[in-house]
C-alpha cells in the first residue's frame, strides 16, 4: 500500500481553533516550546529555567493533575514568573502562535480586584511587569499577549516594541473560577487574538521585534486569598 502524504499539512483541531494554523507534521518546520509544569521546580534551587519573584507571603504549588497555582494572602501580593532568557521574537513573513489556559478564583470580594499579564514580554528585572500592587499600569517595554488591570474584569490584547504599544482595550472579560484559553496567531503581518477559540480582535501595528520570553504576572488588589492557575503555555514560531 502506498503511503498517503498530506503535503499541505494536517490538523486535529477545528477550523476556528487558532492551533489549526499550526498545520505541519514535520516538527523541524517550526520552533516549538511547551510548558505543562511536569518538571517545574518549586524550590527554585537547581538553576531553574524559570525565574520566580514574589512580593508578599503567598505560595506557588503544582496542583494535581499539574496546574501551576499561585495562592495570594495579602492585598499587596504579586507573583512574577518568566523564562530566564528571551527566546522568541516575531518576524515579518513568518507565522507564530501563542496559547495558554488560565483561571482566577476569588476567595471573596470582587473578581475584578486583580491584575495579570500572560504572553511574552521583554526580560524584566525584579517585579516590574506592572506597577503596584494593585496593578494599574504596564511597566514592560516589549510584549505580545493579554493583560488586565486592577478594578476591572476587562482583558486587554496588546503588542508593542520599545514602549510603543497597540492595544484593544476591553476586547473580552473574565469571570470567577472559570477556565479560559487565550491564544494569539501572528500570520507574519498581523496578530489575531482569541479567547476559547473565538476571535476577539486583530492588531496590525507595533509588533515586538526585540527578543521576548514567556511570562506570567499576577497581582492582588484586596486582602483575599485569590488563586491563579495555569494549565500550560504553548509557543510555536515558523522557521
Amino acid at each position: 500500500m502506498a503511503m498517503r502524504r498530506f503535503i499541505n499539512g494536517i490538523s486535529g483541531v477545528s477550523s476556528v481553533n487558532p492551533l489549526a494554523y499550526y498545520n505541519q507534521l514535520d516538527p523541524t518546520l517550526w520552533r516549538i516550546w511547551k510548558e505543562d509544569w511536569t518538571v517545574y521546580d518549586l524550590a527554585q534551587t537547581d538553576t531553574p529555567e524559570w525565574t520566580y519573584t514574589i512580593s508578599g507571603a503567598g505560595t506557588d504549588t503544582i496542583a494535581t493533575p499539574g496546574d501551576l497555582t499561585f495562592t495570594a494572602v495579602n492585598a499587596s501580593d504579586d507573583y512574577q514568573l518568566q523564562l530566564d532568557h528571551g527566546h522568541f521574537f516575531l518576524v515579518a513573513g513568518k507565522k507564530a502562535i501563542y496559547e495558554t489556559r488560565i483561571k482566577i478564583t476569588k476567595a471573596g470580594g470582587t473578581i475584578a480586584q486583580t491584575g495579570f499579564v500572560v504572553g511574552l514580554t521583554s526580560v524584566q528585572v525584579d517585579a516590574n511587569f506592572m506597577d503596584g500592587p494593585p496593578a494599574t499600569a504596564r511597566a514592560f517595554d516589549d510584549g505580545w499577549g493579554f493583560m488586565s488591570y486592577d478594578a476591572t474584569a476587562n482583558i486587554i490584547a496588546f503588542q508593542g516594541e520599545n514602549d510603543v504599544f497597540s492595544t484593544e482595550v476591553g476586547c473580552t472579560t473574565y469571570v470567577d473560577d472559570t477556565w479560559m484559553v487565550l491564544s494569539i496567531y501572528w500570520d507574519g503581518y498581523k496578530s489575531t487574538f482569541y479567547k476559547d477559540d473565538v476571535e476577539l480582535c486583530q492588531i496590525t501595528t507595533n509588533p515586538p521585534t526585540s527578543v521576548i520570553t514567556p511570562v506570567i504576572f499576577f497581582a492582588t488588589g484586596e486582602a483575599q486569598e485569590d488563586v491563579f492557575k495555569c494549565s500550560y503555555i504553548f509557543v510555536a514560531t515558523e522557521r
